[in-house]
């Protein structure tokens, strides 16, 4: 199950190498392998043809970073809105105005399903130029979830969204001294 970018990364890390390793198999072993024995006999494999793996590996290979970071920031919402949510109820005291409950089920509604732009804006006191980062990876998820159509506005790879993801990640963890207080004026 990939619940956070360690597993997305774990996960990209492993579909990554194992085409690699099929790629150079079909490349350089799959005719030198052992037909007649028990791999021959195999209903998976026997019918396989070296052009079919390299085939199918360019395929994977072609598309495997921006799924990749898909992957990442499609976690990495769901982490935020989740400890956003978390966050706020710890905050709060018991409401009893049906106004300020009123208040709180919007701002609950707007943090789990509203744009993720205004959900990284409001942490943008935190780390201004670190949000803009995440927002590239947001934006150029969204060409990706979207059919990447016309050129990609910001081309983040998969390594440069998992750091700037998990660099926004632990600054919520660990907000800067004074980041929750208000500004002198």
């Amino acid at each position: 199950m990939i619940a956070s970018l360690a597993d997305a990364w774990q996960w990209y890390v492993s579909a990554k190498e194992l085409t690699l390793a099929m790629q150079a198999l079909g490349k350089r072993h799959w005719a030198s392998l052992p037909w007649d024995g028990e791999l021959g006999k195999d209903n998976r494999l026997r019918h396989i043809e070296a052009a079919e793996i390299l085939d199918w590996a360019g395929v994977i290979l072609d598309d495997l970073d921006d799924q990749c970071v898909l992957l990442l920031f499609s976690v990495f919402e769901a982490t935020v809105r989740e400890q956003a949510l978390n966050d706020i109820s710890a905050e709060l005291p018991p409401l009893h105005h049906p106004a300020l409950r009123h208040a709180v089920r919007e701002l609950n509604e707007a943090l789990e399903h509203g744009s993720f732009y205004k959900v990284t804006e409001a942490y943008k006191s935190l780390d201004p130029n670190l949000v803009e980062q995440v927002n590239q990876v947001r934006q150029y998820r969204n060409w990706v979830a979207h059919g990447r159509r016309g050129e990609p506005q910001n081309k983040v790879d998969p390594r440069a969204a998992y750091d700037r993801l998990q660099r926004f990640l632990e600054l919520l963890n660990n907000p800067p001294a004074g980041a929750d207080q208000p500004p002198e004026g």
